[in-house]
């Protein structure tokens, strides 16, 4: 028992050993042409951004036009107003939820999916708008607002969790909130008040930007499983030869770091 716990002791010190080590070692606390080609040439980063543009064109059309598709369920302008503050508490604890659920399980990808299926699902239901009835609707505006909301924040976490170093993080996460907001020029212009109550191009557009972030998380994971393969197998060991002050400007293209899914 007792040699147990001295092993496992011995075990974990160096696993926080590893872990300080490869944190050191990738950082990016430099900008040089180097840094900026490294950055700028990283495809998680615009694959980042992709996710994030698919996703949040959904959130701001919700932000924008709920009240306005309640009221198409003919109810006053009033009542569509106050039955849309449970949908905003229900997609709140929802995004707490899910947030402290993938922290835990150091987990991101999967709940990413989760909130596009939910929101797809919810895209169906409305796009059947004549053949559902109303509280069918409005159940689907829960679909769509719980499941954009909750995976909005976990595609901005995911990108930061695999980038290494200062400058890397910060031009990074510029880069995806930049021109992932553009998705506000497009959801403010896809409902057209000629297609109510049906609105296609709205529901049908917001559910095609939902697919987008669903292809970017998939390239992503899929980018990031088989670099980590790579360098298990010492594939990026040739960075190590490196000139020193390169080599510690390295960020996440170092070879010990390690990408989280």
């Amino acid at each position: 028992m007792f040699l147990r716990h001295v092993l496992h002791t011995i075990a974990y010190g160096l696993h926080i050993s590893k872990l300080l080590f490869a944190q050191k070692c990738a950082s990016m606390n430099h900008w040089n042409k180097s840094t900026a080609k490294r950055v700028l040439g990283d495809l998680k980063i615009w694959l980042g951004a992709l996710m994030y543009l698919g996703i949040v064109t959904t959130t701001y059309s919700t932000s924008f036009f709920i009240p306005t598709i309640l009221s198409q369920l003919g109810w006053t302008s009033l009542r569509a107003q106050y039955m849309s503050i449970p949908i905003y508490i229900a997609a709140t604890v929802i995004t707490l939820t899910v947030a402290i659920f993938s922290d835990r399980l150091k987990h991101r990808f999967g709940f990413i999916l989760l909130g596009c299926l939910i929101t797809t699902i919810g895209y169906g239901i409305l796009l059947a708008t004549p053949y559902v009835p109303v509280e069918a609707r409005y159940f689907a505006l829960y679909l769509i607002t719980c499941g954009c909301w909750l995976t909005q924040p976990v595609t901005v976490v995911w990108l930061n969790n695999n980038l290494g170093g200062h400058y890397k993080r910060g031009v990074g996460a510029a880069i995806q909130l930049s021109i992932g907001n553009c998705s506000g020029i497009v959801a403010s212009n896809i409902f057209l008040p000629a297609q109510a109550p049906r609105y296609l191009l709205g529901y049908g557009l917001g559910l095609g930007f939902v697919w987008l972030c669903v292809l970017a998380a998939c390239v992503f994971n899929f980018w990031i499983r088989r670099e980590n393969k790579i360098r298990d197998a010492g594939g990026r060991d040739d960075r190590l030869d490196l000139p020193e002050e390169e080599r510690n400007n390295l960020g996440d293209d170092h070879p010990s770091f390690r990408f989280t899914g």
